[in-house]
C-alpha cells in the first residue's frame, strides 16, 4: 500500500475524505492527516507520503506554502489540491509547483478515485521499471570496474592519472561533467547504493563507487557527459535527496549525501572530494539535511568552548566606536582565527559570540542607537542561521558597516546575494518556466537553503520577488504603447496573456491596456 497524507484545516471533510479513501482506495493508507500547513510539513517529514492531498486555504502555512516547501523534501512525491477556490491564478500556482490535479469543493468523489488510481499505478511502473533497470544492471557486465577505480582513486587524491583503456576512455572525454559525493548510511550496503543509483540515474549519469577515508567510507563519482554544471547540481540534487527519502521509507535507514564540487576535469576531483569530506567534517550529524553540500554548511562540533580572549571582546567594540575599519578588520581577523586554531565548531557557540558582539556595540554610549530594531532583528536571525564561519564573519561585517552607515546617515549597500539572484533573474526573465531551482543551480546552493537565505535578507518570497521583477519589467515594456500586451506577457515570462493581465491588474491596480492608455495620455 502507499502512504497518503490528507491536509485540510476543516476537521469534516479532512475526516470525510480519509473514511472515503479507506473504503474505496484499496492501494492507499490514510497515513497522517493534518489540520494546517505547518503540521502538514511535520508530519511529511516523520511518515514520507507517497502522495498528498492538501487543501489551499489553512492557517499558520497555506497549501501552496506547504507544496512549496515539500517539494525539496518529496520531490517524487505525488500532488493533488483540494480546494473551495475556482480560481486560475490558484490553478496556475499549484501546477508550477508539481501539482498534478486541482479539485474543487464540493469534491466530486469519482475524480478523487481516479486520480488515486491513477497515481497507484504510476507508482506501480515506476516500481515496475526500476525492477528491469536492476535486470538489466544485473546482467550487463561492467567493463573494466577495478579500471575506473583506481582511475578515480588517483583523481579524487590528487595523484598521477593512469591511462584507461579505450573501454573506458569515454569517463574522461571533454564535455564531461564530474563531482565526488560521500555517502553515510549504507557503509554496509554497497549492492543497495548501487541499485538505488541505477534506479534515479541510469542513462543520465554514470557511476563509480568506492571507498576511501580513515575509516573507509562510500564515495561516489558522478560522470555526466555533455552536462552542463549547473545542470548536474540540479540532477544531483533531486536525485539524491529522492534517495535518501526512499530508504528511509522502505529500509527505515538513515542516509546523507556530502556533495563537493562540480568539476570540469577528473584532475579537479580532487577539489570535490576536498570540500565533500569537509562538508560531512564540519555539519551536525543530528541536523544534517539528506543532501548537504560544501557551500551549505560549515558548522562545528559540540564540544565545551573556552571563552574567546578578554582583549578580542573589548576591542573589537572599541574598534568599531572609533570607526577604525583597519583595526576592526584586524581584530575581526584574529577572532575567527581563534576559533579556527582552538577546533572550535560549535557553530551556536560562535554565533552567540558574535551576537554578544553586537550588543556590545549598541550598547556603547557613543551608538545612540542609529540601527532600527526591525534592522537588528534581521541581522539576529542572519546570524543564528548562518551555516558556515565565512557566512558568519560576512554577517558580521555587513552589520558593522551599516552600523558605521547609520550614524553617517547613509542607507545600506544592497546585499551580494540578493545582487547575484536578481542578476540571474534579469538574465532569465522572460523564460516561462524559471523557477527558484534554476537560480539554486545557478549559484551552486541547494533550493533550500537558498530560499531560507533569500527571505531572511529581503524578507519576501523568491516567488514575490519573481513576480515583482516579472510586473517591472512588463511595466517598462508597456511604456511603448506600439507594443502589444501578448508580446509584452512573453517577454516577462507569461505563457497565457489572460493570466498575465490579472497578475499585471493585482499589482499595479489597472490593467496593461489601461496602462497603456494612461501611458499615451501622459499620466502613468
Amino acid at each position: 500500500m502507499y502512504r497518503l497524507l490528507i491536509a485540510d484545516d476543516e476537521e469534516s471533510i479532512r475526516e470525510g475524505v480519509a473514511d472515503f479513501v479507506r473504503q474505496n482506495c484499496p492501494e492507499w493508507d490514510v497515513a497522517a492527516l493534518a489540520r494546517d500547513g505547518r503540521e502538514a510539513l511535520a508530519l511529511a517529514r516523520e511518515i514520507l507520503p507517497d502522495a498528498v492531498l492538501t487543501d489551499i486555504t489553512m492557517p499558520h502555512m497555506n497549501g501552496l506554502e506547504f507544496l512549496e516547501s515539500l517539494s525539496d523534501l518529496l520531490p517524487e512525491a505525488k500532488l493533488l489540491v483540494l480546494s473551495g477556490y475556482d480560481q486560475f491564478e490558484y490553478a496556475v500556482q499549484a501546477l508550477r509547483l508539481g501539482v498534478s490535479d486541482y479539485l474543487l469543493k464540493p469534491l466530486d468523489t469519482a475524480k478523487l478515485v481516479s486520480a488515486l488510481s491513477r497515481f497507484a499505478a504510476e507508482l506501480d511502473a515506476q516500481a515496475l521499471r526500476w525492477a528491469q533497470i536492476e535486470t538489466l544492471r544485473t546482467n550487463t557486465q561492467k567493463t573494466n570496474e577495478l579500471e575506473l577505480q583506481s582511475y578515480f582513486r588517483a583523481a579524487l587524491l590528487g595523484e598521477e592519472l593512469p591511462a584507461l583503456s579505450a573501454a573506458n576512455a569515454v569517463f574522461a572525454q571533454e564535455g564531461t561533467s564530474y563531482c565526488c559525493v560521500l555517502c553515510d548510511g549504507l557503509d554496509a550496503q554497497r549492492a543497495l547504493l548501487e541499485r538505488v543509483l541505477e534506479q534515479r540515474l541510469y542513462g543520465a549519469v554514470r557511476t563509480v563507487l568506492l571507498r576511501l577515508g580513515t575509516p573507509p567510507r562510500q564515495a561516489v563519482v558522478f560522470c555526466a557527459p555533455r552536462t552542463a554544471r549547473a545542470g548536474l547540481f540540479l540532477t544531483l540534487s533531486h536525485a539524491l535527496t529522492s534517495i535518501a527519502v526512499s530508504c528511509k521509507r522502505a529500509q527505515a535507514l538513515d542516509v546523507h549525501f556530502f556533495v563537493g564540487c562540480i568539476a570540469e576535469t577528473p584532475a579537479k576531483l580532487e577539489l570535490s572530494y576536498r570540500q565533500s569530506t569537509q562538508a560531512r567534517a564540519y555539519a551536525f550529524p543530528e541536523q544534517a539535511a539528506p543532501v548537504t553540500t560544501y557551500e551549505d554548511v560549515l558548522a562545528g562540533k559540540l564540544l565545551p568552548c573556552p571563552e574567546p580572549p578578554e582583549e578580542l571582546l573589548r576591542d573589537i567594540p572599541a574598534a568599531v566606536q572609533c570607526g577604525s575599519r583597519a583595526a576592526f578588520v584586524q581584530n575581526c581577523e584574529a577572532l575567527f582565527a581563534w576559533f579556527v586554531e582552538r577546533e572550535i565548531r560549535d557553530a551556536t557557540f560562535i554565533r552567540m559570540c558574535v551576537l554578544r558582539l553586537c550588543y556590545s556595540i549598541l550598547k556603547k554610549p557613543a551608538s545612540d542607537m542609529p540601527m532600527s530594531y526591525y534592522e537588528f532583528t534581521n541581522f539576529q536571525q542572519e546570524i543564528m542561521a548562518a551555516a558556515s564561519m565565512e557566512e558568519l564573519r560576512a554577517c558580521f561585517e555587513n552589520f558593522v558597516s551599516l552600523y558605521w552607515l547609520r550614524r553617517q546617515g547613509e542607507k545600506p549597500p544592497r546585499r551580494i546575494l540578493t545582487e547575484r539572484v536578481s542578476e540571474v533573474v534579469q538574465a532569465h526573465i522572460s523564460d516561462i518556466d524559471f523557477s527558484l531551482d534554476d537560480v539554486a543551480a545557478a549559484l551552486f546552493i541547494s533550493p533550500n537553503y537558498l530560499r531560507q537565505l533569500f527571505k531572511q535578507e529581503t524578507g519576501q518570497t523568491f516567488t514575490e520577488f519573481l513576480t515583482a521583477q516579472r510586473m517591472q519589467h512588463a511595466h517598462m515594456l508597456l511604456g511603448n504603447p506600439q507594443t502589444k500586451v501578448c508580446d509584452v506577457a512573453e517577454q516577462a515570462g507569461y505563457a497565457d496573456s489572460r493570466y498575465f493581465s490579472v497578475c499585471f491588474k493585482k499589482f499595479y491596480h489597472m490593467t496593461p491596456s489601461e496602462y497603456q492608455a494612461a501611458a499615451l495620455a501622459g499620466k502613468a
